[in-house]
């Protein structure tokens, strides 16, 4: 028997075809990313990725940086954020997306994984044959997860379904 598609293409977007279940996980976990990003925890260090350095070697200019763009990619997150939520919170098993709506759905799962990436101090570097110590970690799952959902978007976006 053939395992149903994460994500479809429709005539008018995407359909992404999650159990209640899953839904109530990935809204909460969004709901959370967003707690961070508007409770005052910008500086947090569970969201350096979400804030890359791009001047490591001065920090002047690093601080100028972070001060002229650190607001509109937290307000860029959190409308993603919102965006996927009246979605998610409107839909049944199977929840329709535009094309925008799936670019919010891919920026908004990427940065609740890389927030949980770096609590599991996860790596870019790691060998993908080794398997981490923190593999059975409830934690590792849902990175696992997340990672998956967000590459079903990619390949969906890409037309590699």
């Amino acid at each position: 028997m053939r395992e149903p598609k994460l994500i479809s293409r429709t005539r008018t977007g995407y359909a992404l075809h999650l159990a209640a279940e899953e839904r109530a996980v990935v809204s909460g976990l969004l709901d959370e990313l967003r707690s961070l990003l508007t409770d005052g925890a910008a500086d947090a260090a569970g969201l350096r990725r979400l804030f890359p350095v791009v001047h490591p070697e001065d920090p002047e200019a690093e601080a100028e940086y972070q001060r002229l763009t650190r607001d509109d990619l937290a307000t860029s997150r959190v409308a993603a954020i919102d965006a996927v939520r009246a979605v998610l919170d409107g839909g049944g098993r199977k929840v329709a997306f535009d094309e925008a709506g799936l670019l919010s759905l891919m920026q908004a799962l990427n940065g609740v994984r890389l927030v949980l990436g770096t609590m599991l101090d996860v790596h870019e570097d790691e060998d993908e044959d080794e398997e981490p110590t923190d593999a059975a970690t409830p934690e590792f799952h849902l990175y696992a997860f997340l990672s998956w959902m967000l590459d079903a978007c990619v390949r969906a976006a890409s037309g590699e379904q």
